[in-house]
């Protein structure tokens, strides 16, 4: 009895210390645990500055934060966090926090000041799963979405709210910028910042669903960033439903580059969006940016064909200092076709809609 009784103590013993051998508590951990476990925790963890935490994770891998882990402050371009693997799950536990120290970097001009690093970059394929994440103060753009196929993204908040406070501050904090990604979903995700909520610039069956966005530009497309690819000025098949934007400069934003390359953009859906306090426009749609912006004069290298907005409610500014406007819609010539608007119902604004594109079942 005793044999046995000593056996189970050192087995359990061996046990435990086997499990923590795919603990990282200290960043020189990271790479041959990364290396070796399928099974990891990041606990506490502290990153030096101006060094990504690369998480090139074995097939099958399970990763899971727990408590705080935070990132120097350094000037650089980053990302924080790159994230790679193939059937994957990657959560957070309950209070646990990743910390960009945003606030170090902030000074309201974002891009065009000095280098700040972009969060976490991700590339996932095959079922992978990322969840229950919770993102406090990005620098920069907080998530950029690459090269990925059959990812999920659920139960996410990404904080920078901080950002609104001391004039300000914080500036091109896009929540999810998307290119190359297939076979997508975004769900259940909370994003709070000062710029795009979920901006997809390319892209095919993609799923934005039950997102809450506050303080930026909306839920936008955006596509002809490159000048020689069709594939990568091109978005196709995407349904945003079931969201709420609040306090944000647009609610629904879709743009093409009119110095692009070609490209398009087709069978696009927004469904169930409700809008509150929007300061610019409820509904953007615009093919006349030049360099990042608005230039007045549109162009039909990137249609837009198949554009539905189903179900859009809500409300936008109306004082003269806001200068707000329910529907702006700025086509090229031929450049939009096939729009179907059913049950759009938008309120407030100073000034009156402008379309030279009429969907049908919409009177601007």
């Amino acid at each position: 009895m005793l044999f046995f009784l000593l056996f189970n103590i050192i087995f359990a013993i061996i046990s435990a210390t086997a499990g923590n051998d795919c603990e990282i508590e200290n960043f020189d951990q990271v790479e041959s645990i990364v290396k070796s476990c399928t099974d990891i925790t990041i606990k506490n963890l502290v990153v030096p500055a101006g060094i990504t935490l690369e998480l090139d994770l074995k097939e099958g891998t399970t990763l899971t934060f727990t408590g705080v882990t935070t990132f120097e402050h350094t000037p650089w371009s980053g990302p924080l966090i790159r994230l790679r693997g193939s059937k994957i799950t990657v959560q957070g536990t309950p209070g646990s926090l990743l910390n960009g120290q945003g606030e170090l970097y902030w000074d309201h001009i974002g891009d065009k000041g000095p280098k700040k690093p972009q969060f976490m970059k991700i590339e996932a394929f095959d079922g992978s799963v990322i969840k229950n994440l919770n993102i406090l103060n990005c620098p920069h753009h907080c998530i950029y979405i690459g090269r990925s196929d059959g990812l999920t993204i659920s139960g996410w908040v990404i904080d920078n709210s901080l950002g609104d406070q001391n004039n300000f501050t914080g500036h091109n904090t896009d929540g999810f910028d998307v290119s190359a990604a297939t076979n997508l979903i975004i769900e259940n995700t909370s994003v709070i910042n000062q710029d795009d909520c979920v901006a997809i610039r390319y892209g095919s069956n993609i799923l934005v669903r039950n997102m809450y966005c506050a303080g930026g530009h909306g839920l936008s497309l955006s596509a002809g960033f490159n000048y020689t690819s069709y594939t990568e000025n091109t978005v196709k098949n995407v349904t945003i439903r079931d969201s709420v934007i609040v306090r944000s400069a647009n609610g629904i934003h879709v743009k093409t580059h009119a110095d692009a390359y070609k490209g398009l953009i087709e069978d696009v859906t927004y469904e169930n969006i409700y809008l509150s306090g929007i300061t610019n426009f409820g509904v953007n749609v615009q093919q006349d940016y030049i360099n990042g912006s608005a230039s007045g004069v549109p162009n039909n290298n990137i249609p837009i064909h198949n554009l539905k907005l189903i179900n859009i409610h809500g409300n936008v500014l109306s004082t003269e200092s806001n200068n707000a406007m329910k529907v702006y819609i700025l086509c090229g010539n031929k450049g939009c076709e096939g729009w179907e608007w059913s049950n759009v119902n938008i309120t407030g604004g100073a000034r009156s809609s402008v379309c030279n594109y009429i969907p049908a079942g919409y009177e601007c």
